[in-house]
């Protein structure tokens, strides 16, 4: 598998980090580190990738991706 590109993004919490990938709202994963959380997310994907390719399910593709911050 090969030539896809997906969005992550990386948070820490209390136990740990979390890599979430907004393009598969159920896709998130842990790790100890914030390495481990992204190869573990990586891990994920590309279940859900070969998953649905099996499927005939279409990959999700976003043309743009925004992130920000959000003050209150």
């Amino acid at each position: 598998m090969s030539g896809y590109r997906f969005s992550a993004y990386v948070i820490r919490d209390i136990e740990g980090w979390m890599a979430v990938c907004p393009e598969f709202p159920d896709c998130r994963a842990l790790g100890a580190t914030y390495e481990q959380a992204l190869a573990n997310l990586r891990d994920l994907i590309r279940i859900y990738v070969e998953d649905g390719l099996g499927d005939d399910e279409p990959v999700p593709r976003h043309a743009d991706l925004s992130f920000t911050t959000l003050s209150f």
